[in-house]
């Protein structure tokens, strides 16, 4: 449900708007100017409802600071104030408000505004992928459709971008952000799901990062024995590479993640995967769909004792990736291939059609292709996923991941 954030100084006016809305909105509220700045900063509505003449913050300094907040530019604001006069109307709407009503005023024509403001209309979303590959880049004829670069994925939330994972893939990325912005400032999340190699190594080659007009706000978890940041930073270090983290001028911040966080209409929660270290899937929540990525996961059953342990573990994946529009997840080996690679943190092609099938997801996108698995192999190996999907009669769209490839929704 979309989120309206009512901030007003009248405890009656903010029980009356929130009863009205409460079926079709999420409703927060907050009693004066700076309680709603702040909740609006934590919450990101989709919508405020705004007093003006409130305690310790009036409202036209809300919408200057609203507006001021680069994370608050999509959120939409609708002045509810008994303040009639033309002048602080103009003021109002030369601040950034979306819309003005004066108290008192008829309820068709305050939900009149809301939907022309918020609609019920779902978010666009579109999905691209840059890097396909797991373990290291293998680029070449033999790996053309599928692509030999590693993980990296672009996620369209309306006009926000976000960003899964910095494999090599993020490079071309990069040139395509730079020709589509002619100029322009460039703003991104960027999500990553653990530090290892095939899923950083993109960062440093990644050209918008380097120009102080952009803007882009990392997140990851701490990891085993450093910190997100030290972690990011290492790889920029002697002797390992010749440029270090402060060559990076935009404007960076790299943020550890320790609970649910929103994005601008997306809502992204994590889950830890079974992968040596420290290592989180996502989950990304939308009106229009749920984009669920495990990049690196070794089923706890596949390495462990089955066992109730085992299962409730396995389960709690199956539960954070219910129901997905689409998952993308690692299957990198056949399961000829697990008899040598036991331990070594990753799925089978049955695991994975086992997990998406549980999970009762729509669409399975097999991802992170091992670096020995060419075109020919791909086509071979995802025929053989579509015969065990059709022989245990699971009702589940898969197809394998290709550089390029575009999803709509």
């Amino acid at each position: 449900m979309k989120k309206v954030l009512i901030v007003d100084d009248d405890q009656e006016m903010r029980l009356f708007l929130s009863g009205l809305l409460k079926d079709k909105f999420q409703v927060l509220e907050a009693e004066d100017g700076v309680q709603g700045l702040a909740l609006a900063k934590k919450e990101n509505p989709d919508l405020v409802i705004l007093d003006l003449l409130m305690p310790r913050m009036h409202g036209f300094e809300v919408i200057q600071r609203l507006r001021g907040d680069p994370d608050l530019k999509g959120t939409k604001v609708l002045v509810s104030s008994s303040k009639s006069y033309a002048a602080d109307q103009a003021t109002a709407r030369q601040a950034g408000a979306n819309g003005y009503l004066t108290k008192p005023y008829e309820i068709d024509a305050l939900l009149g505004k809301i939907e022309e403001l918020v609609g019920s209309d779902q978010t666009p979303v579109s999905l691209r992928f840059w890097g396909t590959r797991g373990s290291i880049p293998c680029p070449g004829p033999a790996t053309q459709r599928y692509g030999g670069n590693t993980p990296c994925v672009e996620l369209r939330v309306g006009e926000r971008l976000v960003i899964i994972d910095a494999g090599s893939g993020i490079r071309e990325l990069g040139g395509a952000l730079l020709r589509q912005a002619a100029g322009k400032p460039i703003s991104a999340d960027l999500l990553i799901g653990h530090t290892h190699w095939d899923h950083i190594q993109g960062l440093p080659f990644f050209a918008p990062i380097y120009m102080p007009q952009n803007r882009f706000t990392l997140y990851g978890v701490h990891g085993t024995t450093a910190g997100f940041a030290e972690a990011l930073s290492g790889q920029m270090s002697p002797p390992y590479f010749p440029v270090d983290m402060k060559a990076l001028r935009a404007d960076l911040r790299i943020m550890e993640l320790d609970g649910p966080i929103q994005l601008g209409a997306a809502r992204v929660t994590y889950h830890y995967l079974n992968h040596p270290g420290i290592t989180v899937g996502f989950r990304v929540e939308t009106r229009s769909c749920v984009v669920c990525y495990l990049s690196d996961h070794e089923p706890y059953g596949r390495l462990n004792e089955k066992g109730d342990f085992s299962a409730k573990e396995d389960d709690d994946v199956a539960r954070f990736v219910r129901g997905a529009d689409v998952l993308i997840s690692e299957a990198q080996y056949t399961d000829e291939e697990y008899k040598y690679r036991r331990s070594w943190g990753h799925s089978t092609f049955t695991d994975v059609i086992g997990l998406a099938a549980k999970a009762e997801v729509k669409r399975l996108a097999l991802f992170h292709h091992d670096p020995e698995h060419n075109d020919e192999m791909m086509d071979r190996f995802l025929e053989g996923c579509r015969r065990c999907i059709e022989s245990r009669g699971h009702r589940l769209e898969c197809f394998g991941a290709q550089e390029g490839l575009r999803l709509d929704f």
